[in-house]
């Protein structure tokens, strides 16, 4: 009996444990010329414009549940927009980019990408199947295939087009990330808001 308490109060901390799918990134305001509005939490920029208004910030734990543990180098953001008008919103995801503050750009990824990235980072296709996911929130045994993670990737990703009149889009964004361990990033919207949102893998004091 106490053996069985020790692995599950084991396999709890190992289901803690922060995913290595992506850098952990801060919202930088005192770089930022986006006003200073933050989630309760300040793990996310909060921005309003007259019809919407946006939600920006490093995708925490729990949006990435399904990730395995890899090595990728995968910056992902989760993006809210909320429309406040009575008519449709156009999104363009495409215009999104990532500079880092040497002006250097980092792509985004497609699904499939970083489907790929993720499953050579956790050691090859055939290492993935004997991962085990980070958390059992997701009502399945916990086992990753290479299937189901691209489904979820897509599932949970930022879908392009219109947000239907007082609507809500929410997902996450893959970009390609900095090979280096401590960096600063600029996260540009495109047509939704003029200045870039300044992230930095380095929590602010």
């Amino acid at each position: 009996m106490k053996e069985r308490i020790i692995f599950a109060l084991l396999w709890l901390f190992i289901a803690a444990l922060p995913s290595m799918a992506q850098d952990k990134l801060y919202p930088v305001t005192s770089k930022s010329d986006v006003p200073v509005l933050m989630t309760a939490d300040r793990s996310a920029f909060v921005a309003e414009k007259i019809g919407y208004k946006l939600t920006l910030g490093s995708a925490d734990d729990d949006r990435t549940a399904f990730l395995p543990a890899t090595r990728a180098r995968i910056i992902i953001l989760w993006f809210r927009v909320e429309n406040l008008t009575d008519q449709p919103l156009q999104v363009d995801i495409g215009k999104f980019t990532v500079t880092d503050g040497e002006g250097r750009a980092y792509r985004m990824l497609t699904t499939d990408e970083t489907s790929e990235r993720v499953i050579a980072g956790a050691g090859g296709a055939s290492a993935l199947l004997s991962k085990t996911l980070r958390g059992v929130s997701l009502g399945r045994s916990g086992k990753v295939t290479e299937e189901g993670l691209k489904d979820d990737l897509v599932r949970y990703s930022l879908k392009p087009g219109q947000i239907v009149s007082r609507g809500v889009k929410d997902g996450l964004l893959y970009f390609d990330a900095p090979q280096a361990k401590n960096y600063t990033v600029n996260v540009a919207l495109g047509d939704l808001w003029s200045k870039p949102f300044v992230f930095s893998t380095s929590k602010p004091k």
